[in-house]
């Protein structure tokens, strides 16, 4: 009874950090939102101490789900409103923007200070662009919990970190490595079979 007792009370702090996580906030955003200090918040999801029952519900209602799922090991969608949504993809567009600015300026800087008098062509950082818009939509795809856009970013890390090593090696040593995509193909198989075996374990 006793052992039954802590199992809840730790898939209760798992779950509470699992859906303050999938509805994008930090624990001081939804410490505001709910009169909390990002401290008591903080406790709950480390299990050293629970919001009561009202504080719960108010949770549950705030996630879109009911308070058992707190205790449940699988998880449900959380319905985030209109408005997260848009900033989520605001965030994620400023972020990509961000980063296509820097590769930019990295261009600019590149040729003007090698030119062409260098093996190395400044163009080949758009392509690194690339592969860096793909890390950023990762890293923001683990935040927000959405597997698909995960995967479909973690794709382009592969065919981009492909294309980059294969025209890197092109055009600086003239050496052309078409094996780099065929080493591709198994990790991108490998790459959708895992998002498919996560998908069939949620359900």
């Amino acid at each position: 009874m006793e052992n039954d007792l802590i199992n809840q009370q730790e898939q209760l702090a798992k779950n509470l950090a699992y859906y303050r996580k999938a509805s994008g906030l930090t624990q001081l955003e939804l410490a505001e939102k709910f009169n909390y200090s990002d401290k008591s918040v903080s406790k709950w999801e480390r299990g050293e101490g629970f919001p009561d029952i009202f504080v719960l519900k108010s949770l549950a209602d705030f996630y879109g789900i009911n308070i058992d799922d707190f205790f449940q090991s699988e998880h449900k969608a959380v319905k985030i409103s209109q408005s997260k949504k848009r900033k989520q993809t605001y965030l994620k567009l400023l972020s990509i923007g961000l980063g296509w600015l820097v590769t930019t300026l990295t261009f600019f800087l590149l040729n003007t200070l090698l030119g062409d008098s260098y093996a190395f062509k400044p163009w080949l950082t758009f392509i690194y662009g690339t592969l860096i818009t793909g890390i950023i939509l990762v890293v923001w795809e683990f935040i927000y919990h959405n597997r698909f856009l995960r995967m479909i970013a973690a794709s382009i890390i592969i065919w981009t970190s492909a294309l980059s090593l294969f025209l890197t090696f092109l055009v600086v040593m003239n050496l052309a490595l078409p094996l780099l995509f065929v080493v591709a193909i198994p990790l991108e198989i490998l790459e959708i079979i895992w998002y498919l075996f996560r998908r069939n374990r949620k359900k």
